[in-house]
């Protein structure tokens, strides 16, 4: 019994992820309505390929949670360094409570073959606990990222989430990692503003659409809001804040069945 209950939790939260696509978005994207293919983000975690555009270090944190619900809540944190022929990204991640819970360690490799385009590959280990008998399975993930710069102010993004199609196993239960293709567009129609608009496919899911924007008030502040559309309308907004070497982000999103999601993000860069 009690396991068909944590399965059956564990299914909910996998839907949940589903709905949100795939690995929990940093502030950024999450304010901008989940865009996470071109948008301008230091945080590993959305885009692989983001990492290659990246000159200088930095050392991260952000967490999230859903509907003010302890087990819900995910935490992160990462790092990104530039060497001289192409970028690194190191981070891990947890997310669960007691009876459920699953953390990964996650390596990026990326490099910006310039002026044109960026590419990268993600390789992630995940462990997963969902078991009365305190047994543990694990996983590995590969995914891939890719982004083009046709032409000044435009970016076109891609990525692909468990091109590996890697599943766990829990006691002779398969559960399935989302495989997750993304495909996005951002343009700059000002030198302060940026949209977003993306595309967002889960093979066992149906189509997601989100758009964003970003509005640059000064150098120090950024604004932010979008839509997440998925069998329902997901709103969010969101604030950057620039400090010398730190920068803090946090967001807020509205999901009508869950109620609020927050994240909140701290970075330190040199």
């Amino acid at each position: 019994m009690r396991l068909l209950i944590i399965l059956t939790f564990a299914c909910i939260v996998t839907q949940l992820h589903a709905m949100q696509f795939g690995r929990n978005p940093c502030p950024i994207s999450m304010g901008m309505g989940n865009s996470s293919t071109c948008i301008f983000s230091p945080y590993l975690g959305g885009n692989p390929a983001l990492v290659a555009l990246e000159s200088k270090a930095n050392v991260q944190t952000h967490c999230q949670n859903k509907g003010f619900l302890p087990q819900l809540g995910t935490y992160n944190i990462g790092m990104i360094y530039p060497f001289t022929w192409m970028n690194m990204g190191f981070g891990g991640s947890f997310h669960g409570f007691d009876a459920y819970h699953e953390f990964s360690l996650k390596w990026n490799v990326a490099k910006f073959f310039k002026p044109y385009v960026a590419f990268a590959i993600e390789t992630e280990y995940t462990c997963l606990y969902a078991s009365p008998k305190h047994e543990y399975t694990h996983s590995g993930v590969v995914s891939l990222g890719m982004l083009v710069f046709p032409i000044a102010k435009m970016r076109v993004g891609f990525s692909i989430y468990n091109l590996s199609f890697s599943p766990f196993t829990i006691q002779e239960n398969q559960l399935r990692l989302p495989v997750i293709f993304k495909l996005g567009l951002s343009y700059h129609i000002a030198k302060k503003v940026l949209l977003t608009a993306e595309a967002q496919k889960s093979l066992d899911q149906p189509f997601a659409f989100c758009v964003g924007l970003d509005y640059q008030i000064i150098r120090a502040i950024s604004i932010r809001a979008g839509l997440f559309a998925c069998q329902e309308l997901t709103p969010s907004m969101g604030i950057g804040l620039l400090y010398k070497n730190f920068r803090f982000d946090m967001s807020m999103q509205y999901h009508f069945s869950m109620g609020c999601i927050l994240a909140a993000g701290l970075m330190y860069q040199w």
